[in-house]
């Protein structure tokens, strides 16, 4: 189920841009742990959950690999842990670099969510009036590269069964026709698009969004969820620093605002999503 992505596509793309903005310029753990619990949650309310769990574990490797890199390589910090030749792994490096994992894995799983909610006819109908061929490029990329995966997986699968080939050349056999193939394909549909004027006139959509009360009333929520956001972080109500040594502002009445407001914002799809299947619900009960 996934009726957050019934909105408006102005209404969508305005939260998603809202939440990673915050999530991308925002230095603070708890507005990143809000962010990473809202988009797991989400995920776990339209996709599938083996294949969400699997996914995020997935990114482990990753995770692991950024958390302790970072205080190899940065030696900042006013609290040594202990010593590799010489050179210093200090508490604050290490826990910054945890926090950059976490960072960059919840930007992916909101980005995840994205795809997951705006399709390609949202994207189309968004960017179409103004930029035309964008939206036609954006539409298309977004249709081959899974497309693209699936094709290769198929050659593949015939190039090992037939091919006398063995190793890495036919992986690289399997590319070249993938590519080739593709890049066909795309000549023939911009050929095709372009022959039957597409960006010389006004363009229609086969779906036809409407904007209504619902979709007002989700964009205003979002717009001051994210102002209060953006607000507390300008003031420095919410500050954190990790470097030379953590510090952040003691709790307040603005700082629990402003965390607060992010995790409402970060729930917001979450919630939607329980109030429309408890509603769905209810309404087969009266059946």
């Amino acid at each position: 189920m996934n009726s957050f992505k019934n909105l408006h596509p102005i209404t969508l793309m305005c939260y998603f841009i809202s939440i990673l903005s915050v999530s991308m310029f925002s230095f603070n753990p708890v507005f990143v742990t809000s962010g990473l619990l809202g988009a797991i949650l989400y995920l776990l309310m339209i996709n599938n959950k083996k294949v969400t769990f699997k996914g995020i574990f997935g990114y482990l490797f990753m995770f692991i690999l950024i958390a302790i890199t970072n205080p190899l390589f940065s030696h900042n910090g006013a609290t040594p842990l202990f010593f590799i030749n010489d050179s210093r792994i200090t508490l604050e490096a290490l826990l910054f670099g945890i926090f950059l994992a976490i960072m960059i894995l919840e930007i992916m799983l909101w980005f995840k969510c994205f795809n997951l909610t705006f399709d390609n006819e949202k994207l189309v109908f968004f960017f179409g009036k103004a930029f035309p061929k964008l939206a036609l490029i954006i539409s298309m990329t977004l249709h081959y590269i899974p497309n693209l995966i699936d094709e290769f997986k198929s050659i593949l699968a015939v190039q090992k069964a037939f091919s006398k080939n063995k190793g890495i050349s036919v992986y690289i056999k399997s590319f070249s026709a993938v590519i080739t193939k593709s890049l066909e394909n795309s000549i023939e549909k911009s050929n095709s698009m372009a022959a039957r004027g597409y960006g010389k006139r006004k363009r229609t959509f086969y779906n036809n969004f409407k904007f209504t009360k619902y979709d007002l009333l989700y964009l205003i929520i979002s717009i001051v969820l994210f102002s209060v956001s953006i607000m507390s972080i300008a003031l420095n109500t919410a500050y954190f620093e990790f470097y030379p040594r953590i510090s952040i502002n003691s709790i307040s009445v603005m700082s629990t605002l402003s965390y607060g407001t992010f995790l409402l914002l970060s729930l917001l799809p979450f919630i939607f999503e329980v109030k429309e299947e408890l509603k769905w619900k209810y309404l087969v009960s009266k059946i």
